[in-house]
C-alpha cells in the first residue's frame, strides 16, 4: 500500500503550469502523428497510472476537430486517485471505466484499446518491471493501434550544466537533516527505481516487445520553484537523492532546499525568476 500513497502524493506535480503546458504540446504532437499516419478517430483510450486524469484531460482537450470523445479506461493502483478521476472526468466522459490494478496485472481483453497512454510514469518500474508492463500493454492494444509515453526521469533528462543545482540541493538538504539530528543509516541500498535509464534503453525495450517506434524525441522544459518543490517532496525521488535517510524527513529537507539552490544555480528568465531546465523523452509507437 505504500507505493499507492507515494504515487498519489506525487500528483501535484502534474497540476503545475510547466507540466500541463509541456504535456499539452506533447499530446498534441502525438495526435498529429496519429492523424498523419491515417487515424481518423479513437474509439477507446487507455490511460495507465492515471493519477487524477490529467493526461486524459489533455488528450480530450487536444482531439482534432471532427473526432468524437472516445470511451476511456483509467487504470491506477490507487483507489483514492481513481475516485478523484471519476469526479473530474465523469461529467465530460460518458463512457468511463475505472480499473484498480497495476499495469502488469491488468485483466483487460486482448486487442481492446486503440490508444494506450502512459504519462510520466514508466520510470517508477525497474527494467524488468518495465518489460513486463510493456508486454501487458502490447497485449491489449489493437493491431496498428498506438502506445505513447513520456518521462522526465531518464538518464538524459538532466543537462550537464544543471548538475550544480542538483548537487547544491542535496548538500543543503543534508545540512538541514543534520541540523535536526537526522543521520544517514548505514548499509541502506539505493532504491533501484531511482537509477535513471537512458533513452536508448526505452527505444530498445519498445522494439523488444514488438512496438514499432514512429517518433522518439526530447523536449526541454523550464521548471520553476513550485514544480521542483512538488518533485522533491515525492518520497521515492528524495530517497534516490538521499538514500539511507528516513524518506519522509529526506523529502521535507529536499523540498526546503529547492529555493536556495535555485537562487544560487538556476537560470534566470526575462522576469529574473530562476528555473532549471529538464528534458522530457516522448515516444509514440504502433502496435
Amino acid at each position: 500500500m505504500k507505493e499507492q500513497h507515494l504515487e498519489y502524493i506525487y500528483e501535484p506535480f502534474a497540476e503545475t503550469e510547466e507540466y500541463r503546458k509541456l504535456n499539452s504540446a506533447i499530446v498534441a504532437r502525438w495526435l498529429e502523428v496519429m492523424r498523419d499516419n491515417g487515424a481518423r478517430g479513437i474509439d477507446r483510450l487507455l490511460d495507465i497510472a492515471t493519477g487524477v486524469g490529467t493526461m486524459v484531460t489533455l488528450f480530450l482537450d487536444n482531439l482534432p476537430k471532427g473526432w468524437d470523445t472516445p470511451s476511456v479506461v483509467c487504470l491506477d493502483m490507487s483507489e483514492e486517485a481513481l475516485e478523484q478521476t471519476r469526479i473530474r472526468l465523469g461529467p465530460s466522459v460518458s463512457d468511463l471505466k475505472l480499473v484498480h490494478s497495476t499495469v502488469q496485472e491488468m485483466s483487460m481483453p486482448d486487442n481492446s484499446v486503440d490508444v494506450a497512454v502512459w504519462g510520466n510514469g514508466i520510470h517508477y518500474l525497474n527494467a524488468q518491471g518495465q518489460e513486463e508492463a510493456l508486454r501487458s500493454i502490447k497485449r491489449v492494444v489493437k493491431p496498428q493501434g498506438w502506445f505513447v509515453f513520456n518521462s522526465a526521469f531518464y538518464q538524459e533528462s538532466r543537462p550537464p550544466e544543471t548538475s550544480t543545482f542538483y548537487r547544491s540541493q542535496v548538500r543543503k538538504a543534508v545540512e538541514q537533516l543534520r541540523s535536526i539530528g537526522v543521520h544517514r543509516q548505514e548499509r541502506t541500498a539505493r532504491p533501484e527505481a531511482s537509477d535513471f535509464l537512458p533513452r536508448s534503453h526505452y527505444e530498445e525495450l519498445m522494439q523488444l516487445v514488438g512496438f514499432k517506434i514512429v517518433e522518439a524525441k526530447e523536449t526541454a522544459s523550464h521548471m520553476y520553484r513550485t514544480a521542483w518543490e512538488h518533485i522533491s517532496g515525492f518520497h521515492q525521488y528524495a530517497a534516490g537523492a538521499l538514500h539511507g535517510y528516513d524518506p519522509e524527513a529526506a523529502a521535507d529537507a529536499m523540498r526546503k532546499a529547492v529555493a536556495p539552490a535555485l537562487e544560487e544555480h538556476g537560470t534566470r528568465d526575462e522576469h529574473n525568476i530562476p528555473y532549471v531546465q529538464r528534458n522530457w523523452l516522448s515516444i509514440i509507437a504502433h502496435a
